[in-house]
C-alpha cells in the first residue's frame, strides 16, 4: 500500500532506524499524534466536568447515565457517516472541522458553567454534539495514520497511538479532577475546548500533500456507506476480523468496566486501591504490548495473533476472578494487558494495509464502531448478570470469548489473513 504524504527526503536515513525512532522523528506524524492526544485529553475532561456538574444540578446518578448515553448514541450512528465523509473531503480536512466544532461547543458550555447560568437541557445538547464531533473525528484520525507513515512503520505509529490512549486515561481524569476541586467544573470545560481546537487546528500544519482533497467525485453519505460495506462483506477475511471484535468486546467490556469493581469490593480487602492498582496493571501490559508489536516484525501469520489475543483475554476474565489475592490479579491483567497491547497494534495496522486508501475512513470507521458500537448493551448485561452472581458474568464472559477464539481458529476466512 502507497503512503503518498510520507516525508520521501528522510527513507534513506529511516531505513536505518527502527519504526519506532522513525516515526518519533517525524514531524508530520508528530503532529498526528499531539492532535489525537489532545482530543482524547478533552474527551476525559468533559467526561469529570459534565458529570459533576450534572451531580451538582440534579444529584441524580440517571441524570449522569443519560448524559453518557446522550453522547454515545450518535457517536455510534454517525460513526459510518464520519468514515464516509472523511473518505470524500480528506481525514485532514473532516479532523480540523470536527475538532474546532466541538471545541466552539464547549466554549459555550464553559462559559455557561463559569457564569454559573449552565442549566442540564445544555448538557444534553453538549452531549449529543460532543458524540457527533466525536464520530466524524476518530475514523479521520485512524484513516490519515497510513498516509503519513511508511508501510513498516504502521506499528510503531498504531503502537504510539495506543500508548497515548493508556497515558491519557491516567492523566485527563486526573487533571479534570484536581482543576474541578480547585476551581470548579467550569475550568474543566474550558480545558476540553482548548484540547479540542488544538486537536482540530494541528492537522492544519500538515504536509502541503496531506491537505489535498480526497476523493471529492462519488456518491452521497448513504450510498458511500453502502459502498464501504459491500467493501467489507466481499473480503472475508476482513469482514471476519470485524465480526470477532464486535464479538470480543461486546462479551469483554461488561465484564471488565462492570464486574472488576464489583470483584475488588467483594473480595479484596484494598477495594478501590485494588480496583486501580488492576486497572493500571493493565494499562502498563497495554504499555508494553504496543512497545513489543512497534519494536518486531509484522507477524507472518496475522491468524494466529488474532487468535491467540482473543483466546488469552477470555482465560484473563476467569484468572481474575480466580484470582485470591491482589499480586495474583495484578499479574493476570499485566498479561491480559498485554496481548490487548500486541493485538490492538497488529490488527489495526493490518486493516489499514488491507484498505485501499479510498476506503480507509469507512473501514476504520467499521473497525471502531466494532470495537464501541455494542458497549451500552454489553454493560446493561454485564449488569443484569452480576446482580444475579458475579461468577455468572466472569464465567459467561470467559466461556463466551473462548469459545469466540475458537470459532475464529476454525474459520476458513480467519485462517487466511
Amino acid at each position: 500500500m502507497s503512503t503518498p504524504y510520507a516525508d520521501t527526503d528522510n527513507q534513506s536515513h529511516e531505513s536505518t532506524s527502527s519504526p519506532l525512532l522513525a516515526v518519533l522523528r517525524a514531524p508530520a506524524y508528530l503532529l498526528l499524534w499531539t492532535a489525537q492526544f489532545a482530543a482524547l485529553l478533552a474527551g476525559f475532561f468533559n467526561y469529570v466536568a459534565i458529570a459533576w456538574l450534572a451531580l451538582q444540578l440534579t444529584g441524580s446518578s440517571l441524570v449522569v447515565g443519560s448524559l453518557l448515553a446522550a453522547a454515545a448514541i450518535p457517536m455510534a450512528v454517525l460513526m459510518l457517516v464520519g468514515g464516509a465523509i472523511s473518505d470524500r473531503f480528506s481525514p485532514r480536512s473532516t479532523m480540523l472541522a470536527a475538532g474546532l466544532a466541538r471545541g466552539a461547543v464547549m466554549a459555550v458550555i464553559a462559559a455557561l458553567a463559569l457564569a454559573h447560568s449552565v442549566q442540564v437541557w445544555n448538557l444534553y445538547v453538549a452531549a449529543v454534539l460532543v458524540g457527533a464531533t466525536t464520530a466524524f473525528f476518530t475514523p479521520a484520525s485512524s484513516a490519515l495514520l497510513p498516509r503519513l507513515v511508511r508501510d513498516e512503520q504502521l506499528e510503531a505509529g498504531n503502537a504510539l497511538f495506543n500508548i497515548s490512549a493508556t497515558a491519557a486515561t491516567i492523566l485527563g481524569p486526573a487533571a479534570a479532577g484536581l482543576l474541578v476541586a480547585a476551581v470548579g467544573a467550569g475550568s474543566a470545560l474550558a480545558g476540553d475546548a482548548g484540547a479540542s481546537i488544538v486537536s482540530g487546528l494541528l492537522p492544519a500544519f500538515l504536509p502541503a500533500a496531506a491537505r489535498e482533497a480526497g476523493r471529492r467525485q462519488g456518491p452521497g453519505a448513504l450510498a458511500a456507506i453502502a459502498e464501504g460495506l459491500r467493501h467489507v462483506w466481499a473480503d472475508a477475511s476482513l469482514r471476519a476480523t470485524i465480526l470477532v471484535l464486535a464479538a470480543l468486546n461486546f462479551f469483554l467490556i461488561g465484564a471488565i468496566e462492570v464486574g472488576l469493581p464489583l470483584l475488588a469490593r467483594q473480595r479484596f480487602s484494598q477495594g478501590a486501591f485494588a480496583l486501580g492498582t488492576a486497572f493500571a496493571a493493565w494499562g502498563l501490559g497495554s504499555t508494553a504490548g504496543s512497545i513489543v508489536a512497534a519494536t518486531r516484525p509484522k507477524p507472518k501469520h496475522m491468524a494466529a495473533v488474532l487468535v491467540a489475543v482473543v483466546a488469552v483475554l477470555g482465560a484473563g476474565m476467569a484468572g481474575a476472578f480466580l484470582a485470591p489475592d491482589l499480586p495474583v490479579l495484578v499479574a493476570v491483567m499485566v498479561v491480559v494487558g498485554l496481548f490487548e497491547g500486541v493485538g490492538t497494534t497488529y490488527l489495526i495496522s493490518w486493516m489499514q494495509r488491507r484498505t485501499e486508501m479510498a476506503m480507509q475512513g469507512r473501514v476504520m470507521a467499521l473497525g471502531r464502531l466494532a470495537m464501541v458500537g455494542l458497549e451500552p448493551l454489553s454493560l446493561a448485561l454485564a449488569g443484569a448478570l452480576a446482580a444475579s452472581h458475579l461468577g455468572v458474568l466472569f464465567w459467561g464472559a470467559a466461556g463466551a470469548v473462548l469459545l469466540t477464539a475458537a470459532l475464529a481458529a476454525a474459520s476458513p476466512a480467519v485462517r487466511r489473513m
